[in-house]
């Protein structure tokens, strides 16, 4: 390769560049233009001696950069390898035009080999840095760098002052080396670097403590976390922290950082949402306490009129039809009365779809005619034409005869409130494979079929409107759903739309065709002449028309106004049976109960509770009392005359 293609080689290349021959002079073979520009040369300088094109500064006695370079050319042609320079003064002469004159330089060279074929060094690159422009670069990136590393101090301590909580730094010596503004307000200082956690405010047993989960953090590398109260400049309060390990580029523990976090407000918000909880939970058990005492209190006038109207149909005084229907009519609305009252207690089981159901063996068509009398009024209110279909044969269910008619009521009521006046209502029962089917059609206001599902959700009253004035709280189709599945039936909607009426169907399984068991004959069959009893019941109506009935059926009965009358007639009368009430005034019932435990060892009486207060902690009471059974007022007549029944049977076996 000749001279001339070594310079077109090295003419472009970027950098500061020269091609010296391995002689003696160093003869320049080549040179960049950035070489050329550096040294304030042209080309004029190619082919001649390296150091005749560039002497030493005359004007600097102590000038050595000749000698320099030239020993660095000599280690490469000696050792054949790079060599690099460290940085020196090596002055450049101006042009003539510019005066000639010497201008201060210093440099970085690096000199590498090029080798021929025998190995030998036959050319030598010599490049070369300005050394006062790199340190100026250099500069200029430290400073740019010490910018960039300000701004991002100054964007982090703003995030990091803007949080309310606090996040700190501490050494290996547990000195803290950073906190955050929020931090330094609560500790009350200007600056923390170096302090520890005395120096900060701390009492000994609060600052030996975090020492110890530094010392943790440090050992094990791994968070901590904890929460303690702290009084600083903003009073007592309580804080939620954790110690972090910052690691080094070996993986060791070089600082710990932790963040904490003022938890005070959460746990007043907890605290006050236990307590409204509190409030809750005792208002919900006072309320339980005052449907039981409202239940125990409707019972009690309940109880003479049931008594009143068994004694009405016992005496015989009534003839002909007319005073039957009205006595019937009486004895159903009593008794559906008695069942409204018993749900009172049963208000939370509702709401937890708990509701217990009394199951017997009911023909369809009664529980159809008891909800037809219970939705009279509304239907005859608005002259609706209704109309009855039942099947000839009797359709026998297993289930709860109020909660039955409850259900068809609902739908009947609905269909009455939902019809302009002069509407039609149908009712029509059948058979279909198993199951027994009633229908209640109306020709009322209708519904959007999208809105059907709706209509059975809890409190929902779909869009009906408003403007018929009928109210209601939109429970009526969802407890009739869930009563008819709690039977193990359904209840389907269907409408054509708005304005073209609506049809409810229930579906409910029919009863295995077994015969009724010999249990269900009427009680008052049974012989009562034998029977003694003690009623004991502060409510004079209660227990006398109680008394009235026991005597016409035929027991022998003394009554008692309060416990230590009854444990005083008792005592004389040693009747096997003792009706006796528990809301008594002085000794209530449960004292009556224990007493006569007590004192009659051998031969105690029946005891049995006849109270208003009927819930299963009411029963558990009475049975630790020592009362045998647990009547609820107004007790069913057949039930007890079975219960006094049964025990005169035992005695006279």
């Amino acid at each position: 390769m000749t001279p001339t293609d070594i310079q077109r080689l090295f003419h472009g290349v970027p950098g500061m560049f020269a091609v010296l021959r391995a002689d003696a002079d160093f003869s320049i073979v080549a040179a960049s233009q950035d070489y050329l520009r550096i040294t304030r040369t042209d080309a004029a300088i190619l082919g001649r001696p390296l150091f005749e094109a560039f002497p030493d500064n005359p004007g600097l006695p102590d000038a050595d950069g000749v000698g320099k370079l030239r020993a660095s050319l000599q280690r490469v042609i000696a050792s054949r390898s790079a060599d690099t320079m460290a940085a020196q003064r090596y002055d450049v002469r101006l042009p003539p035009a510019q005066g000639g004159s010497y201008e201060e330089r210093h440099w970085l060279a690096v000199n590498s080999p090029v080798l021929d074929d025998s190995g030998a060094v036959e050319y030598i690159i010599h490049r070369v840095e300005d050394a006062a422009a790199k340190a100026r670069q250099a500069q200029a990136d430290r400073e740019q760098l010490l910018a960039e590393s300000e701004t991002h101090r100054r964007m982090y301590e703003t995030a990091l002052n803007s949080t309310p909580d606090f996040v700190y730094v501490f050494d290996l010596e547990h000195r803290a080396l950073y906190a955050n503004d929020a931090l330094l307000r609560t500790w009350g200082v200007d600056d923390v670097r170096g302090k520890k956690w005395m120096d900060l405010g701390y009492e000994q047993w609060h600052a030996d403590m975090h020492d110890r989960e530094l010392d943790t953090v440090i050992a094990t590398r791994a968070p901590i976390r904890g929460e303690i109260p702290f009084t600083g400049t903003g009073g007592r309060r309580v804080y939620d922290y954790i110690f972090a390990p910052v690691l080094g580029p070996d993986g060791q523990v070089v600082a710990v950082a932790g963040t904490t976090r003022d938890i005070t407000e959460r746990q007043n918000a907890e605290q006050s949402i236990r307590e409204q909880a509190q409030r809750l939970a005792d208002s919900d058990r006072v309320k339980d306490e005052f449907l039981a005492t409202l239940s125990h209190e409707l019972r009690n006038p309940l109880a003479p009129l049931r008594n009143a109207i068994a004694l009405l149909r016992m005496d015989g005084s009534c003839e002909g039809d007319k005073p039957a229907e009205v006595l019937a009519m009486m004895e159903r609305q009593v008794n559906h009365l008695v069942r409204l009252v018993d749900d009172l207690l049963e208000v939370s089981r509702i709401s937890r779809g708990t509701l217990s159901l009394r199951q017997e063996r009911v023909e369809l068509a009664a529980v159809v005619r008891n909800a037809l009398e219970t939705s009279d009024p509304l239907v005859k209110a608005a002259g609706h034409q209704l109309s009855v279909d039942l099947p000839d044969a009797p359709l026998w269910l297993e289930g709860d005869p109020v909660r039955l008619a409850q259900i068809l009521a609902n739908l009947l009521n609905n269909a009455a409130k939902y019809t302009e006046g002069q509407g039609r209502i149908s009712v029509r029962a059948w058979q279909d494979q198993g199951q027994a089917l009633v229908s209640v059609r109306d020709t009322g206001i209708g519904m959007d079929p999208a809105e059907v599902p709706r209509m059975f959700e809890m409190f929902s009253r779909g869009n009906r409107d408003s403007g018929h004035g009928q109210g209601g709280l939109g429970i009526g189709l969802a407890l009739s759903r869930r009563l008819a599945q709690m039977h193990g039936g359904s209840v389907e909607a269907h409408s054509e739309g708005p304005g073209k009426g609506s049809e409810f169907t229930v579906r409910l399984p029919l009863a295995p065709d077994t015969p009724a068991a010999a249990g269900t004959q009427p009680a008052q069959d049974a012989d009562l002449g034998r029977t003694r009893v003690l009623v004991v019941d502060d409510n004079h109506d209660a227990g006398d028309s109680l008394a009235m009935l026991l005597e016409m059926l035929g027991a022998q009965v003394k009554v008692a106004r309060n416990g230590a009358q009854a444990l005083e007639i008792y005592a004389g009368y040693r009747a096997p049976v003792v009706l006796l009430d528990i809301g008594m005034p002085g000794m209530n019932g449960y004292d009556v109960a224990r007493a006569l435990r007590s004192r009659y060892p051998e031969r105690p009486p029946l005891l049995i509770a006849l109270t208003g207060w009927g819930q299963e902690d009411d029963r558990r009471r009475a049975s630790d009392a020592g009362f045998d059974h647990h009547l609820v007022k107004p007790a069913e007549i057949g039930a007890l005359q079975h219960l006094l029944a049964t025990v005169e049977s035992k005695a006279a076996a």
